[in-house]
């Protein structure tokens, strides 16, 4: 909270009531000080108020419609500086004249100028149109209720004055002025009550107070006290009110740093029942002169309006009780539109209207800002196999363990499935790296949830902003080097360049190409035999695909694989793969019969076992072809089935039609041992790169004998790949292997390759 502190203004505007009051009193009998002494303390305490208003205007970190409302009270002081300099000239040149009762036209129009301008501020405070219109028409009503009352509580008073006086039409300027300083006062009332943003709570209950004390005290002080000629109930009042209006801008300029409580509202305006009592006691005392009869009526009337004031004061509570509930009902909804009702943290829309407005917000030359998406590795797997209240247990220790990696300030949401978003301040590229990697070890750490211990990696991508950056542009760049950590790895994390954005835009126009490609008929598949040692013969063929555009060089599937991979096309075209070697497959064996090698290997893609149904889809192909399932054999590498989930549940529904797997590559992946206790594998294929060096005494000699020897203790199935010489051939050979595949058999054939050579030969083809 602003406290108040000691200030020349507020000490200049404070000696100058107490001035006021001791020469006021000096001068209550008779006047003993000179006139203008009395005028003094009014003078130079509104002209204080003036100056301390406009530095109030001026001052920063106010918003447009509190430094307008300042502005206007600062000519509004001015306004009343010109009316005091009138009364004063007036009261020295004719010390006779009772400017207690009576302002000339200057003075008269000074004042109420000064109200004129205090009500057309309050009036332009923006509160919406809808709420602007409705506060209007209940100031409306307030203020004719304030005017009546003001009116019948003047007129009977002065109608007392006259009778005694005879003063005449002098108490109508009298009446004018307490009334609009009344309403003035309510008007001030009202803002504080409608909770403007800006202003200070306390700042407008001394402005209200300003107000009444200066137009009611001072215009309606003649009215019920008789002075003498020459001194004026104003040269006390306003002093007092100008020191409020100093101590409301001191207030106000404390205000603009300190945190402003939440503030309450009051259910109902007091005013009216306020203006009832009043007219009702004063209905009391003119009744009891009258006589019995008419107190009589005046008090069940009095008792009537008391009734059905509770009545109402009543019903108005209950309105206020329901509308509390209403208020903290639409609350709750307004949280609920902006925050994860799972984890509790921001949605997509808080987040990228936080976006929105720190780019707004963000000089030129200000801190960094960093955008990173997060995606959560394998979590469909754990979804799937855990049960959602598992993935959703997971997911709120992710929620906290992201929160616990930032600092304040900074923006932690939800973004939609498994999907989240930070919102980092002040964070520089060369900083980037260091958050990022204490982000992914947080996230890489054991989770336990609902008594599971989960194991799981996130792959995080961040973009930085630069100079004119939009919202929508700057999640795409964090949406593409997340995806491009995904690529390089699990668990992993990058950050976006112009690198990333160049092998962008060339994976989207050879994914174009590929897709009209796999539309034109563009593709073909040859096939690679896979023989028996050291006779040779064909015990089955590898399914490869090739990509010839017309009129262009053959493209090498080292380049459009990983493509196809990114963009999703392998699906489509693994499918149209699988169905078409399947047929030929069928094809063959009808043709030829036992003289066909007896497996077909289709390889198969991380993507496609990880695509929902991609079992059924191969169910339906063998269905279509009428091929044999047990000699249809799914080749797929150690890194796609590494991390088990979707993958590995695939390949057992595979393995429940009587389909065999294959691991390709075998020794090259993560933890290739590891591997063959959970994957339901039937064949090991040993890399190329253990074959290349398999000469006497090499380390590939040793993998390769040791690999031999797991895989005749497990029962699988080895086949070395990449055999290229007779040497390597009999080397293999004599270490226990009896499957093999390369170039010294033979090159991938098309299928009219193998058409003829089943045709013209047994299916062998010797060593």
């Amino acid at each position: 909270m602003a406290r108040p502190r000691v200030t020349p203004l507020l000490l200049g505007s404070a000696a100058s009531v107490l001035a006021a009051v001791v020469i006021f009193v000096i001068n209550s009998r008779a006047q003993l000080t000179p006139v203008l002494w009395g005028w003094l303390p009014a003078v130079l305490g509104t002209a204080l108020s003036t100056l301390a208003a406009w530095r109030t205007a001026a001052a920063d970190g106010l918003e447009d419609s509190t430094r307008r409302l300042w502005r206007s009270i600062a000519l509004v002081a001015a306004f009343v500086v010109i009316g005091l300099g009138s009364d004063a000239h007036q009261g020295i040149r004719d010390p006779a004249r009772d400017v207690q009762r009576e302002h000339d036209p200057l003075a008269t129009i000074a004042y109420s100028l000064a109200m004129v301008v205090l009500l057309w501020a309050l009036l332009r405070i923006p509160l919406g149109a809808r709420r602007q219109r409705e506060r209007t028409v209940r100031f409306v009503l307030d203020a004719l209720t304030v005017s009546i009352t003001a009116g019948i509580f003047a007129w009977y008073f002065t109608a007392d004055v006259r009778a005694a006086d005879n003063y005449g039409s002098a108490t109508v300027p009298m009446l004018l002025l307490a009334t609009l300083g009344l309403i003035g006062g309510l008007a001030l009332i009202k803002v504080a009550t409608s909770g403007l943003a800006g202003l200070d709570l306390v700042t407008v209950r001394w402005l209200a107070a300003a107000a009444i004390v200066g137009a009611a005290g001072g215009a309606g002080f003649p009215m019920l006290v008789h002075v003498h000629p020459g001194i004026s109930g104003a040269q006390m009042f306003v002093p007092a009110t100008m020191f409020c209006v100093t101590l409301a801008a001191d207030r106000q300029r404390r205000a603009v740093t300190a945190p402003r409580a939440p503030r309450r509202r009051r259910p109902f305006s007091m005013v009216p029942y306020a203006a009832v009592g009043s007219t009702d006691c004063l209905l009391l005392v003119v009744a009891h002169a009258s006589g019995p009869a008419v107190t009589a009526v005046a008090v069940a009337a009095v008792a009537l309006t008391a009734l059905v004031a509770f009545r109402q004061f009543a019903a108005l509570s209950e309105n206020a009780r329901l509308l509390r509930r209403v208020d903290a009902g639409r609350e709750q909804l307004r949280h609920q539109a902006t925050h994860d009702g799972l984890t509790g943290l921001a949605n997509r829309a808080l987040f990228e209207r936080a976006t929105r407005e720190a780019l707004a917000a963000m000089p030129a030359d200000g801190d960094a800002l960093c955008l990173a998406l997060i995606d959560l590795d394998d979590f469909k797997a754990i979804n799937d196999r855990l049960g959602h209240a598992v993935g959703d247990a997971l997911l709120v220790e992710v929620g906290r363990r992201l929160e616990s990696c930032v600092r304040d300030g900074d923006v932690v949401a939800r973004l939609g499935g498994d999907e989240f978003g930070l919102l980092l301040h002040g964070l520089r590229r060369q900083e980037s790296d260091e958050v990022l990697s204490r982000i992914t070890e947080a996230l890489n750490r054991p989770v336990h949830a609902l008594g599971y211990d989960l194991l799981t990696g996130a792959s995080v991508g961040l973009a930085q902003t630069w100079p004119g950056a939009a919202p929508q542009e700057l999640l795409r760049r964090a949406d593409l080097a997340m995806y491009a950590a995904k690529e390089r790895g699990k668990g992993r994390h990058a950050i976006y360049d112009a690198q990333l954005e160049h092998d962008r835009t060339a994976d989207a126009q050879l994914g174009a190409e590929l897709r009209r490609a796999l539309d034109g008929g563009e593709f073909s598949l040859v096939y690679q035999p896979i023989v028996r040692l050291p006779d040779g013969e064909w015990t089955g063929l590898e399914t490869l695909v090739r990509w010839h555009p017309p009129g262009r060089d053959p493209v090498s599937p080292a380049t459009f694989v990983p493509v196809a991979e990114r963009t999703g096309l392998i699906v489509p075209l693994g499918d149209w793969i699988m169905r078409s070697a399947l047929r030929q497959a069928a094809a063959w064996t009808e043709q030829f019969g036992a003289a066909v090698p007896h497996e077909i290997g289709v390889n198969v893609s991380a993507r496609q076992l990880r695509e929902p149904g991609f079992a059924g889809d191969v169910r339906a192909a063998l269905t279509e072809t009428g091929f044999d399932p047990e000699r249809l054999v799914v080749e797929v590498t150690e890194t796609a089935v590494f991390d088990g989930g979707a993958a590995q549940d695939t390949l057992n529904e595979l393995v429940s039609l009587g389909v065999r797997v294959a691991l390709d590559d075998f020794g090259t992946g993560h933890s290739s041992l590891g591997l063959l206790r959970t994957v339901p594998t039937d064949t090991l294929k040993v890399d190329k790169s253990f074959v290349d060096g398999i000469g006497s005494g090499s380390e590939e000699a040793v993998i390769a004998t040791a690999m031999i020897q797991i895989t005749d203790g497990l029962h699988l199935k080895a086949i070395a790949e990449g055999v290229e010489t007779a040497e390597q051939a009999q080397t293999l050979h004599r270490m226990g292997y009896r499957f093999a595949q390369g170039y010294h058999f033979a090159r991938p054939l098309s299928a009219e390759q193998i058409t003829r050579h089943l045709a013209e030969a047994p299916a062998t083809m010797p060593v």
